[in-house]
């Protein structure tokens, strides 16, 4: 090594070498570079499915299928061949609220707390019916395909964001409209509640029974607002394969 730093020992031409770092005479160790940890993905509790899921947009489509029916409802009474025989319309428009809980297999309760009556008694308006001028059929499959076009409507909608497996796409959609269904027609048995007045004179209300209701008004959408939800799923898949 030349006195400017240079090793120009063998044939080729060498590289600027610089001296070592020293204290006293004694090299100091240059300090370890720290290697960057890789940054870990954040967390969730939540699946990223159900982080995204539109539950209150579900919740919408819920109430606003629940309003289409009553509307159905009460028109098969107001323009059709059926009628109800009461003569205040907060009565009749009660009624029909209670025939479409009915339709829903949730039976109306009537209650008493008389000195003389006392008891509950569940009914359904539309079983057993003798000569009906509609069918109870047609109340009864009403809401099912209103359901049906509900989740398809909604999965529709769904577009791109919708679940890569056709099982859980299902299961969002109709947790997602079942809960909706069950909110509103739980907020519903507050509302179409109605005073009663038995042969003895004693008074009473009817109103549906929220147990039947909690239990059928969520999984009758779940059932059929996934049924709904599988068939525009396929019919999507079958149009992109196309």
């Amino acid at each position: 090594m030349t006195r400017d730093g240079y090793d120009k020992s063998g044939g080729d031409e060498g590289e600027p070498t610089r001296a070592a770092d020293t204290v006293g005479g004694t090299p100091i160790d240059e300090p370890p570079t720290a290697s960057a940890e890789p940054s870990q993905p954040e967390s969730h509790v939540l699946d990223e499915s159900l982080r995204t899921f539109p539950w209150l947009r579900a919740v919408g489509v819920a109430a606003a299928t629940l309003a289409v029916e009553y509307a159905l409802v009460a028109a098969i009474f107001v323009l059709g061949p059926s009628n109800v025989d009461m003569p205040s319309l907060s009565d009749r428009l009660i009624q029909y609220g209670f025939v479409l809980y009915n339709a829903h297999h949730v039976p109306t309760l009537v209650t008493a707390s008389d000195a003389e009556v006392y008891g509950a008694a569940a009914r359904n308006v539309l079983y057993g019916v003798e000569n009906p001028s509609v069918p109870p059929l047609v109340f009864f499959l009403l809401p099912l395909v209103a359901l049906v076009v509900a989740g398809a409507l909604f999965e529709r909608s769904r577009g791109p964001s919708r679940s890569e497996s056709l099982l859980e796409e299902v299961a969002l959609v109709g947790t997602g409209i079942g809960l909706g269904y069950v909110l509103v027609g739980f907020a519903g048995s507050f509302v179409f509640v109605r005073q009663v007045t038995f042969d003895s004179g004693a008074e009473g209300q009817a109103a549906p029974a929220v147990l039947w209701l909690l239990i059928l008004l969520f999984f009758i959408p779940f059932v059929f607002a996934g049924l709904g939800t599988a068939a525009r799923y396929l019919y999507d898949e079958r149009l992109a394969q196309a």
